[in-house]
């Protein structure tokens, strides 16, 4: 499965969904606090002009019944890749049996180094809350040791960004 996101303002991105609403996939409109995105799900090639063009290599779950979406954008050295996928389809905790979260997907980049890892939420406080369990702790616990992957993976830090549901079709 194919995920195609592009950025730009609500207003904007509500004009894309009205254009291709025709076309096969499912869309999904995401307001964060600094920006707007648009994604689309489908088999297809890309329909936007810009953005970022993923293929799922794993997924538990999805959007429906989720009103909080979180990204962890991971730059990955094309070296690193096979390494890092492995390590993912391996995950301890399996976040997509957590109280709240309604799936996981693990997205390549097609044209660029940063995987994103989404994860879904019914809502804001079912994602802190599993940022403070065990179950957290135990995924993440590889962290800063030996067990963890070579730096030599990774092209740059790891970030995070969030956004609301606001629109889907």
């Amino acid at each position: 499965m194919n995920y195609h996101i592009t950025y730009g303002t609500s207003d904007y991105l509500k004009t894309i969904v009205e254009k291709f609403e025709d076309e096969e996939g499912s869309f999904y409109l995401l307001e964060g606090a600094e920006d707007t995105a648009l994604i689309h799900k489908t088999e297809k090639e890309s329909l936007f002009e810009s953005g970022q063009s993923y293929e799922a290599i794993e997924e538990a779950g999805g959007f429906e019944g989720a009103e909080y979406i979180v990204f962890n954008n991971i730059p990955v050295s094309s070296e690193g890749r096979p390494l890092f996928e492995d390590r993912f389809k391996q995950r301890a905790g399996k976040v997509e049996h957590e109280p709240g979260c309604t799936g996981i997907i693990i997205l390549r980049p097609k044209d660029s180094e940063t995987y994103l890892v989404s994860s879904m939420w019914k809502d804001e406080s079912d994602f802190e809350a599993w940022r403070q369990s065990t179950s957290f702790e135990k995924a993440h616990r590889q962290k800063d040791t030996s067990e963890a992957l070579p730096q030599t993976v990774f092209t740059g830090k790891p970030y995070i960004k969030s956004y609301r549901i606001i629109e889907t079709q």
